[in-house]
């Protein structure tokens, strides 16, 4: 065993200079998900020397997964001893912590200040030992510190750092793949109200915090909650989806349970930036417009007021819908736009059924009063008086959910709802009521449940 050792020992003490791989790929694939992560697949060229040696491919993310690391060579044969993750990047105070024990110039403390040479014993204070008199100084400030150089510890990008034994000179090929956090995307979307239809539009959004720029970067974007234990289990097809050939415009495709969005133009991810592309374009939706109302309330206790959301309603016909923000706005008398609200989308299939809140309908409101109430250890019968009105001078749907909170042996419920109004059972302990109202009209009726314990 120690004779093993004392080999490897040897070897790695042989890796010579390093050989830095620039920041310049040929091709960039980045595929970003809804979870702050991204896959990321670019191809690099080096030009390398037979024997031992160390490479440093600069500029890869700062928050890289190190362990999601997938590097592969090509155009000699490469031996890969080790890889590690530098991100020692360059700041003053680095520098002078990384210069401990090193030689320096510096400035004095004088009024006129010399330049000296000397050796930086601490970083802070600053505290050196001059090479003219021997004598140790406190420099006022770290600013009078003049560097020979970087460090060798330090770099100017997170970097990997590979230990290698190449079989000839050649120009080496590198093909890497890794996970990053810091790269999220989502969608925002701008909804256009008009009377009876709207017009949608559908924007990807993606924040760059990784820490790297991709440059010129094949974009892909997954909708879905992803399971993070399943992401290995995926990579092989995850790599076959970087290699896809771009398409004329923007693609939406079923991909391994979730749904996948290809870009049809390169772009470059710039690190702290934010970027938005156009991926749905809807024109004229037709929608149900109606308020609603939610009660739950059966306590004998007086009148309570209603409050009615105001509320949008339609069937996603066309493509699925990832989940996002979608800020509603609407024309005037006069034409003009005004923001009117905006609520939050959930992943929507096709041909799903979708309601999103606006805000609270002003001109309709409505109280309703627990008019009888008994209760026992054997049965409760409860009866509620619901009066509605419309204060605007247009007519309007509004819906009322009664959810009976009691559980029994056996449930019965009643009520006074015809004419303009319609009632639906949504399961055993949830109705609702839709009522036609007039404009300036109001509304009345009462519903009762009894509960057999």
């Amino acid at each position: 065993m120690k004779k093993i050792l004392l080999v490897i020992g040897v070897q790695i003490s042989l890796f010579g200079a390093a050989v830095t791989v620039a920041h310049k790929a040929k091709d960039v694939a980045v595929t970003v998900y809804n979870n702050n992560l991204a896959f990321v697949h670019e191809k690099r060229e080096a030009h390398v020397e037979k024997g031992l040696q160390t490479l440093v491919y600069e500029g890869v993310a700062s928050q890289v997964i190190t362990p999601s690391v997938i590097p592969r060579f090509s155009g000699t044969k490469v031996r890969l001893y080790s890889q590690n993750f530098r991100y020692n990047l360059i700041s003053l105070d680095s520098l002078l912590k990384n210069s401990i024990g090193r030689k320096i110039s510096f400035f004095t403390n004088a009024d006129k200040p010399e330049l000296e040479k000397g050796t930086l014993l601490s970083s802070s204070p600053v505290v050196v030992k001059s090479d003219r008199d021997g004598k140790i100084y406190a420099l006022k400030a770290p600013t009078q510190v003049i560097f020979p150089g970087i460090p060798p510890t330090m770099i100017t990008r997170p970097s990997l750092v590979w230990k290698v034994d190449i079989a000839v000179d050649a120009k080496l090929g590198i093909d890497l793949k890794y996970l990053s956090r810091g790269i999220n995307w989502k969608s925002d979307y701008v909804l256009d109200l008009k009377d009876k239809s709207f017009d949608l539009r559908g924007w990807i959004t993606i924040q760059n915090n990784s820490g790297a720029t991709y440059e010129n970067a094949r974009i892909r974007c997954i909708a879905g909650e992803l399971h993070e234990a399943r992401v290995a289990m995926r990579y092989k097809n995850i790599r076959t989806m970087a290699d896809m050939p771009v398409p004329e415009a923007v693609k939406e495709e079923s991909f391994s349970g979730y749904h996948l969005y290809k870009i049809p133009f390169r772009q470059t991810l710039r690190d702290k930036e934010q970027k938005q592309i156009l991926f749905i374009e809807k024109k004229d939706v037709e929608y149900k417009h109606y308020g609603k109302a939610v009660n739950g309330y059966f306590e004998n206790y007086g009148v309570k007021k209603l409050s009615f959301s105001n509320i949008i309603a339609f069937t996603n016909s066309e493509a699925p819908l990832p989940a996002g923000t979608v800020r509603m706005y609407k024309r005037d008398g006069a034409g003009e736009t005004h923001y009117i609200g905006e609520d939050r989308l959930s992943n929507i299939p096709k041909d799903e059924k979708v309601t999103l809140t606006v805000g609270t309908l002003f001109d309709v409101t409505g109280e309703k009063r627990v008019s009888s109430f008994v209760s026992d250890k054997y049965h409760r019968k409860v009866k509620t008086a619901y009066e509605v009105r419309n204060r605007a001078k247009k007519p309007i749907d509004v819906k009322i959910e009664e959810r009976i909170p009691s559980y029994g042996k056996k449930i019965t419920m009643q009520s006074s709802c015809k004419k303009s109004c319609k009632e639906a059972k949504k399961s055993a302990f949830v109705r609702e009521f839709t009522i036609s109202l007039p404009a300036e009209g109001k509304y009345e009726f009462t519903t009762s449940f009894e509960v057999v314990y």
